[in-house]
């Protein structure tokens, strides 16, 4: 058998825990040195506008950070260049970045401007249930660890690069052929790789993982033999650990007959273990194999964070499909959507009972990077939630609308009378929030997405005072939880609200 490796990788990068420290947190503390009352601290004070910081919400409802940090690196000519502050807020983060861009950075005293660094500093952290300026007296800066052959790296985006080819080259020529030939692989060939490189440049604390268990051990085998690293990463010149997460994509191919005719027939065994609903010899998927050809079938792309391609449509008082779509692009819909009416409808046996009801077969998915017609023996029979008694229809185009026209009355008249102070921003601005519906008809798990603090809190009030939904969405005539996701703009200066969206795609019309 021949492996022919074509290696396809990603990789991200995270410190971590230094032996001596409790957590990554109180290792930056260390070096940084934050203070309320230091020199930075004292001029962001001066120039962070106080209600950015009086409304900043400390909850589960935007991700809890407890510190806001200020990113930047040096370029070729010593500048700053690169800020980037991690607050939720994109009015407070501007405000930051604006003040920094004016601070003499000369009064940070960084003893190392390189290229392969970058640079943090601590601007808020929490004091209670509050977020307080509390800064940095010291710039902290990291760098990555040096592995051979990469020596003559001059920035960090190529030490990385260079780090990133070194693991996966390695992981190409050792990883064995025999156990791949064991986990009848064919094909691409993705593998997760996670480990540390500790304080001494050694590889440490491996977790990788692959299609099989025996694939994965000899994953971690193979990385755990890495070289050790020249220089270790670190943090203000001193040693510290160093995470390495990647996915690297191999590419095995084969010329031997038997091997591939031994690893299709698994494929298929697995896929028919894995994919009890999913049959690729219903009417439906027989009749869109008739159509389409094995070669226009390899050229299909689903659309990203899609497992698949799905058909779904609504039935009129006739009993005749109408709304027919897919999620494919236009093109291939349009071709889809034809094929469909080719069909004979009867043969689903469809028997409506409720006229908003809309339903849904799978198409295609990819298996072992493979796409396959497929279908289900029954639809799908997606029921979506009713706002009010009111918006009851026989219609589900109409009840969508009634839907989404309340929720943006609610919202928006609301929005209106209370946020046109709450900003210093001008022009406009995006506004997005998302909530889920339980299978009871209750509002839960809200989340606001605004500039500011102030305004995504309002929001969120608003949003939680909307009465409970007269009917909760159904699946296949059971109760489920739904989200629904919506955004628009606001402009300031007129206090109007324009492009009001649903984001969430519902099936059927």
């Amino acid at each position: 058998m021949f492996l022919f490796f074509f290696i396809y990788s990603t990789i991200s990068f995270s410190q971590s825990e230094y032996q001596c420290f409790i957590d990554k947190y109180e290792e930056f503390s260390f070096y940084a040195k934050p203070n309320k009352n230091n020199t930075l601290s004292k001029y962001f004070s001066k120039r962070i506008h106080s209600d950015l910081l009086s409304h900043y919400k400390i909850s589960d409802t935007i991700k809890n950070k407890k510190f806001v940090y200020l990113t930047f690196k040096i370029d070729p000519k010593n500048k700053v260049t690169n800020i980037v502050v991690n607050s939720p807020y994109s009015e407070l983060n501007k405000n930051i970045r604006e003040a920094f861009i004016n601070y003499n950075v000369e009064d940070l005293n960084i003893p190392e401007k390189s290229q392969l660094n970058t640079y943090t500093l601590q601007i808020l952290s929490t004091e209670g249930d509050k977020m307080i300026i509390n800064c940095s007296t010291n710039v902290v800066f990291d760098k990555l660890p040096v592995f051979e052959g990469c020596e003559s790296a001059v920035n960090k985006t190529k030490l990385s690069n260079c780090l990133l080819k070194k693991i996966s080259e390695h992981v190409a020529n050792n990883i064995s052929p025999v156990e791949i030939k064991k986990a009848k692989i064919l094909g691409s060939l993705n593998l997760h790789v996670k480990f540390t490189v500790n304080e001494k440049g050694e590889i440490d604390q491996v977790n990788c993982k692959a299609p099989t268990d025996s694939l994965t051990k000899e994953l971690n085998r193979v990385v755990a033999v890495f070289p050790k690293a020249k220089i270790p990463a670190t943090l203000n010149g001193n040693p510290t650990s160093f995470v390495c997460e990647k996915t690297i994509s191999l590419e095995i191919e084969s010329d031997n007959e038997k091997y591939k005719e031994e690893v299709n027939q698994y494929q298929e065994n697995i896929l028919n273990v894995r994919s009890e609903f999913l049959n690729p010899n219903t009417e439906l998927a027989l009749h869109f194999k008739k159509y389409i050809s094995a070669e226009e079938l390899d050229k299909i792309v689903f659309p990203l964070a899609h497992p698949g391609l799905f058909l779904y449509f609504n039935i009129d008082k006739k009993g005749k499909p109408i709304n027919i779509k897919t999620n494919a692009n236009t093109e291939l819909n349009n071709q889809l959507v034809t094929i469909f009416r080719y069909f004979p409808f009867e043969k689903l046996n469809i028997k409506p009972v409720n006229a908003i009801d809309s339903y849904s077969y799978p198409l295609m998915i990819n298996r072992f990077n493979k796409n396959i017609i497929v279908s289900n023996d029954k639809p799908f029979v997606h029921t979506p939630p009713v706002f009010d008694k009111n918006c009851e229809s026989s219609n589900s185009n109409e009840l969508i609308d009634c839907m989404n026209q309340n929720i943006k009355n609610l919202v928006v008249n609301n929005f209106k009378r209370t946020i046109r102070n709450k900003t210093k921003l001008k022009g406009v601005i995006n506004i997005r929030f998302s909530f889920q519906i339980d299978d009871k008809g209750k509002i839960i798990n809200v989340k606001a997405f605004a500039p500011n603090a102030e305004i995504c809190n309002e929001l969120e009030q608003i949003i939680k005072s909307m009465p409970d939904f007269y009917k909760p969405a159904y699946l296949n005539g059971n109760a489920i939880i739904t989200t629904l996701k919506y955004s628009f703009n606001f402009n300031v200066g007129n206090n109007t609200v324009d492009d009001f969206k649903n984001l969430r795609k519902t099936h059927g019309p």
